[in-house]
């Protein structure tokens, strides 16, 4: 059986403290005192004591170690994704460019097989003969009359004007433009000018000598080769004979 002695609790030493402060700060441990409910400043100041002795611990070297790797795992998977998300763009872009790259040789093929079938259609016609290129006093056959002013700026004129001449056409040299004549139709006009016409009404002249001869009669009566015999009813040059 133990004895009286071993059963009993070992007395608690105590140490005293002596600790001087300012009378300011005495003052502001005061009040907190009072706040807290404490009888005394020595009660408030073993309390505070004892509050600051069962905060917790420094973390260990172990848990400090623990915490590094955790951020770093996050820091390692950040990196991670963002490289990812960067090829998975990369991958995204070059998936938009092969679309567009194979519809773009899709209309291409299209194109290529309809020009395909518009080849051999082509083809399978009979070419037909290339129409031979007119001369210029071929041309003036058929449209009886050219004045100098209705060539476009490229045609060299007197180069044009010196062939029609060497081919058999009239030239004409009036005071601003020449005129070429197909030399039949030359005939046939001062055949119906100087012998069928008997009025100088424009009307009936454009009905005896047709819209072209009219043209030319106009070009020459404001030129003034030829007049109109009042006398007689009938025109004639004014000097001379006419070509």
């Amino acid at each position: 059986m133990a004895s009286l002695n071993e059963s009993q609790p070992k007395p608690v030493s105590f140490k005293e403290i002596l600790v001087r402060v300012p009378e300011e700060l005495y003052s502001k441990l005061e009040e907190e005192r009072l706040k807290q409910g404490f009888g005394s400043i020595s009660d408030y100041l073993l309390h505070l004591i004892v509050l600051l002795a069962t905060t917790r611990e420094k973390p260990t070297e172990k848990e400090l170690v623990s915490e590094h790797i955790e951020k770093l795992r996050a820091r390692i998977e950040r990196f991670v994704q963002d490289e990812l998300n960067k090829r998975l763009e990369v991958v995204e872009v070059l998936k938009r460019r092969i679309i567009e790259l194979s519809e773009k040789v899709d209309s291409l093929e299209q194109r290529i097989s309809k020009i395909e079938t518009e080849v051999k259609a082509s083809e399978a016609k009979p070419r037909e003969a290339p129409t031979p290129r007119k001369t210029a006093i071929e041309r003036l056959r058929e449209e009886k009359v050219l004045f100098e002013s209705s060539l476009p700026p490229r045609i060299q004129r007197d180069r044009l004007f010196a062939y029609l001449e060497r081919a058999g056409a009239v030239v004409i040299k009036l005071s601003r433009e020449r005129v070429a004549v197909d030399s039949e139709f030359w005939l046939n006009f001062k055949e119906k000018l100087f012998n069928e016409v008997r009025s100088n009404n424009e009307e009936d002249l454009r009905a005896i000598l047709g819209d072209k001869g009219y043209e030319l009669w106009k070009a020459l009566y404001n030129d003034n080769l030829i007049i109109y015999d009042t006398k007689l009813k009938k025109w004639k040059p004014l000097r001379g004979e006419l070509p």
